[in-house]
């Protein structure tokens, strides 16, 4: 794919009318956007929300201190603190990243911050009282509901998740966990706001959460037995003699071995040859027909045909395939020539699960995700050997994210991914220290919340069944990257406002944070707070490391511009010291930090 020259555009100029720089007036600062790519490649063809074309985030950049790029690859971002505690782990880098990695892999079933935010707000009728509900409480409390508000309430669990998929990943202790439950839930994607799913997301969520360290054969039959995917992929009414082959098409094609390598299309099976474990190489149409025949009767309690109402899965045996005495169920190498009823899918699931071809699958989607969009073949190999060879463990999946994390590839790739939206917003709350309880109907969290839906990456509201993309191109667009800086510029001019507190009646009782009193706590001498000295103290502070001599200038001569003052020369104490909303050194700051937060550099990973 061919680049065009790379421009020099002024922040003020590319952000258009943003309020994070109006506030500050017309400034001479500028940074080196990067090289902006031809968008008549195939790849962008029907992507239409990433109007106008792709700005590309090209080359790699040298990579930052381990712990800036462990806290960035490996998490959504430090916050104040982290990179010192990273350090503070072991004497060296090597062994930092792997106490590190001990920690994460290793999670306590409580998360403290996110638990403190959460648990005065789990009784029937507060803002998190649906989260913790069974499969059968959400289906007959929520789904089932059908008296005065009805839509506030089948939609309730779904706004609740939403509100804590950010709270978790702002305030989590186990970042890792948070990084990889998002990569599980858009790898077995469902859409949050469908019929039924809005009532039951909490239950699946937490299916998806209670897997993420352990076998990858038990995640996929837990994942198959959810409400939410036997409805999402129509499963709950497949029945013979009329299959429907929703669900089982995607698990070859999303769940396991994947579309890449080992599908074949509409050829004869017995064509195909074996992979260097002995398996057949890879599935074709029949393979799809056939599981879709196993599957049927694989559905759900909803109170037809004599079952239960509870929503709860259920294994319908009049619904299902018999006749394998006659014509035998033949998917890939699996042969059923007696009906097993759910043993039909357990059996074809646990020998996907085991198949090489899942193994490079998964291992190449986990490379991509957590090193880079073209891995290196030696590590994809690797990891699924690794995947392959623990296929039998109860800690499978954790010992496969130990050899990636620890591998050489993750230690010294960087910049070769962005961070989505999503992870770019989250990564920049963290490095603020913000300080807010997203929930529904929270004035002060909404107003940030309800900009979500215009970067393209709300949470749980991506319509397919692939889940949001994770490709470096496809975020580096100018319509993803303006519209989460927007979301940030919201918030970051809002340094030291106050808000109404919705519990206490309190007037003025919420505030986000007060980013000058923070550059005051970090530097705490008046005479060392110089424009160099705020540039390097912030850089820090938000990404763990300093930026390039060129962009440090840049920023060192945009607070000279609006302070008026030399490179080394403090602010005058009585300036620094007034940290109020409206004053020159708040404004100054703030903008600072969005400016640093809005680099190129600020979205690499």
């Amino acid at each position: 794919m061919s680049n065009n020259p790379t421009t020099q555009v002024s922040r003020r100029k590319f952000l258009g009318s943003s309020a994070l720089i109006g506030t500050v007036g017309a400034t001479s600062f500028s940074l080196s956007l990067p090289q902006q790519a031809n968008a008549s490649g195939q790849i962008f063809n029907s992507v239409e929300g990433l109007k106008p074309g792709p700005v590309i985030i090209t080359g790699l950049s040298a990579v930052p201190p381990m712990a800036a790029l462990v806290l960035n690859k490996a998490g959504f971002g430090p916050r104040p603190g982290d990179i010192d505690a990273f350090n503070a782990l072991a004497a060296d880098d090597d062994s930092r990243l792997i106490a590190w990695v001990d920690q994460q892999l290793n999670p306590t079933a409580s998360d403290p911050e996110v638990d403190v935010r959460i648990n005065p707000f789990l009784a029937n009728g507060m803002a998190y009282d649906t989260i913790n509900k069974s499969a059968a409480e959400l289906w007959s409390e929520h789904h089932l509901y059908e008296g005065s508000n009805a839509y506030l309430t089948n939609n309730r669990p779904r706004w609740q998740m939403e509100r804590l998929f950010l709270l978790r990943g702002i305030y989590g202790k186990w970042q890792f966990k948070e990084l990889m439950n998002d990569f599980w839930f858009n790898h077995f994607n469902v859409k949050g706001n469908r019929y039924v799913i809005r009532s039951m997301l909490p239950n699946y969520d937490r299916e998806i959460r209670s897997q993420i360290f352990g076998n990858f054969y038990d995640m996929l039959l837990a994942n198959s037995r959810t409400t939410s995917m036997l409805y999402y992929l129509d499963n709950y009414r497949n029945s013979w003699p009329y299959p429907n082959e929703n669900y089982a098409r995607e698990v070859l094609e999303l769940h396991t071995l994947g579309a890449i390598e080992n599908y074949y299309g509409a050829v004869d099976p017995s064509t195909l040859g074996n992979n260097s474990k002995g398996q057949r190489t890879g599935y074709t149409e029949i393979d799809v027909f056939e599981f879709a025949k196993a599957l049927t009767g694989w559905s759900i309690a909803d109170g037809t045909g004599g079952t239960p109402n509870t929503g709860e899965f259920y294994f319908r045996s009049g619904d299902h395939y018999n006749d394998q005495s006659v014509t035998p169920i033949e998917v890939l190498d699996i042969t059923l020539s007696t009906n097993g009823g759910e043993a039909d899918v357990t059996d074809i699931l646990r020998y996907l699960a085991d198949h090489y071809g899942t193994a490079r699958f998964i291992a190449w989607k986990l490379c991509t995700r957590l090193v880079g969009d073209n891995p290196a073949e030696s590590l994809v190999s690797s990891t699924a050997d690794e995947f392959y060879n623990r296929r039998n463990d109860f800690d499978q999946l954790t010992e496969v994210y130990r050899h990636i994390l620890l591998s050489n590839e993750f230690k010294t790739t960087w910049g070769a991914k962005v961070k989505r939206p999503l992870e770019n917003i989250i990564s920049a709350m963290r490095a603020t220290d913000i300080d807010i309880d997203f929930r529904r109907d929270h004035s002060p969290s909404n107003d940030i919340y309800y900009r979500l839906n215009k970067t393209g990456q709300e949470p749980f509201n991506n319509d397919t069944p692939t889940g949001y993309p994770d490709e470096k191109a496809l975020w580096s667009g100018s319509g993803p990257l303006v519209t989460s800086w927007r979301t940030i510029t919201y918030f970051l001019n809002r340094s030291a406002s106050t808000y109404d507190d919705p519990d206490t009646g309190i007037l003025g009782g919420l505030r986000y944070f007060n980013i000058a009193e923070q550059a005051n706590t970090e530097i705490p001498n008046s005479a060392n707070r110089t424009p160099a000295q705020l540039v390097d103290m912030w850089m820090i502070r938000l990404r763990g490391y300093s930026y390039d001599a060129t962009t440090r200038s840049r920023l060192i001569t945009f607070v000279m511009d609006k302070s008026g003052l030399p490179e080394n020369q403090a602010f005058d104490v009585n300036d620094s010291n007034d940290t109020t909303q409206y004053s020159m050194y708040q404004r100054i700051n703030y903008t600072l930090v969005g400016l640093i937060l809005m680099s190129p550099d600020a979205i690499r990973r």
